[in-house]
């Protein structure tokens, strides 16, 4: 990490915010990313709440966000609630894709345009979601399921 900021490099990370650790206070772009319940992963409220208070005890000045991947409205639901409980931090949601084995680029990218038109048109009806991003999967749009891009 030194070579990085000597070189003035900046650093941005995304994590689902299990765990504390020290070198978030290094990063420059830091995203936390909890699992929704399409994951089947529960998230632990108690470690995600001490990682915002120990952002904000230690004067974190960098970009802190927050994004939830959604797959269904159990997921959006989840995510109100994230939303209502970290009031202030700038929040996303992004159309998860669950069709991973899909090697037809076209009809993924079909897929996905429509999921995100679905999640937009949720988030324009939902008073909740005022102050709210939605993201596509870019990389998904553009690559589809290719692996180690």
């Amino acid at each position: 990490m030194i070579y990085v900021k000597e070189n003035k490099i900046n650093i941005g990370i995304e994590t689902q915010g299990s765990r504390w650790q020290d070198w978030f206070l290094k990063i420059d772009e830091l995203t936390i990313s909890p699992k929704p319940p399409s994951s089947k992963m529960e998230t632990n409220f108690e470690i995600l709440d001490s990682i915002f208070i120990n952002l904000d005890d230690n004067q974190f000045k960098n970009n802190v966000s927050l994004k939830v991947v959604i797959f269904d409205e159990a997921d959006l639901e989840y995510a109100r609630m994230v939303h209502k409980r970290y009031v202030g931090i700038p929040f996303y949601l992004q159309v998860g894709n669950d069709d991973i084995t899909n090697g037809n680029n076209q009809e993924l990218i079909q897929k996905l345009l429509n999921k995100y038109e679905w999640l937009v048109n949720r988030v324009v009806e939902d008073s909740q979601l005022n102050n709210v991003k939605v993201l596509p999967q870019l990389h998904a749009l553009l690559w589809g399921n290719k692996r180690g891009v």
